[in-house]
């Protein structure tokens, strides 16, 4: 998938979505599903540079590998600064989606703003139809028990530890991705090797504890147990993502994996000895393997 950052770009013959899409939950592949039915034109997603202040279901890396997953061909990720934030919506059509992306055909849920203030919305873009010669298709919300499916709600429910449910709407695992990294390796001396991933910045996670997972590491995919939290039996702080991967034993230091999460265990807790705690890591792992 190509991935353009910022304004200097000049696309052409475009079928556009835009959006924020963070989880690439099932309203937005309902949505994605439209620009790509055209085959005449290029299935192009524009999406906003990420608000710091929420934490993200998908860090922009994790977002970028799952819209390529299903289809996308070209990602514009716009910046929103002091010259973008004050354009009109005129001007947001005409230069950027007529002129930058050549948007043929132009795909949005029915509550999209944008623009200046949030200005423009599906009547405006209605509105230039014609005169800008590209094709409108808004999309309506989808529900789900009765509830529209947004990102709010996925994390409601992760908040809840319901991973279950988390990843029906998500149409896929969650998952965190990253490299690889020391930690204080007592995972090893106590006969359970874990491989460490820190926390991505920005990014949401399921509440503390124990889950069953599995992990991408290569082409191949493994079994796993994970636990998120700061591991208080050894007095650790910082916020990681820790996996006993099931039956392996390679060294994979430095190596990019992917962890899917499936089902919550168990909260995490404190141990009184490190004994207690391998045979409570033991009965996660049994129950890990019957759960993925």
């Amino acid at each position: 998938m190509e991935i353009i950052n910022g304004l200097d770009f000049q696309l052409q013959n475009s079928s556009v979505s835009l959006g924020k899409f963070d989880g690439v939950h099932r309203g937005h592949r309902f949505l994605l599903q439209e620009i790509q039915k055209n085959k005449s034109y290029i299935p192009t997603v524009f999406t906003f540079a990420m608000n710091k202040e929420i934490p993200k279901l998908y860090t922009q890396e994790e977002k970028n590998r799952v819209l390529e997953e299903i289809g996308i061909q070209r990602e514009v990720v716009f910046p929103f600064n002091e010259t973008t934030k004050h354009m009109s919506p005129e001007e947001f059509v005409e230069e950027i989606l007529v002129k930058k992306m050549d948007a043929k055909h132009i795909c949005v849920g029915k509550d999209f703003h944008f623009g200046k203030d949030r200005g423009g919305d599906i009547h405006t873009l209605e509105r230039f139809q014609k005169k800008y010669g590209y094709e409108l298709v808004t999309v309506p919300k989808l529900y789900d028990d009765g509830q529209v499916i947004s990102s709010t709600r996925v994390r409601a429910l992760m908040d809840q530890g319901n991973m279950r449910k988390v990843n029906e709407l998500l149409e896929r695992p969650f998952f965190v991705q990253g490299t690889v990294c020391h930690g204080e390796a007592l995972g090893r001396t106590i006969g359970f090797p874990t491989a460490n991933l820190l926390a991505p910045k920005g990014k949401k996670l399921p509440p503390f504890g124990v889950y069953a997972t599995k992990v991408h590491c290569g082409k191949k995919v493994y079994a796993g147990v994970t636990n998120v939290g700061n591991k208080p039996t050894v007095g650790s702080f910082a916020t990681g993502i820790e996996t006993c991967i099931l039956d392996f034993e390679k060294d994979i230091y430095g190596k990019e994996i992917q962890v899917e999460f499936y089902e919550f265990i168990r909260p995490e807790m404190k141990f009184a000895t490190l004994d207690d705690l391998k045979a409570q890591i033991a009965k996660d792992k049994s129950k890990a393997q019957r759960i993925v």
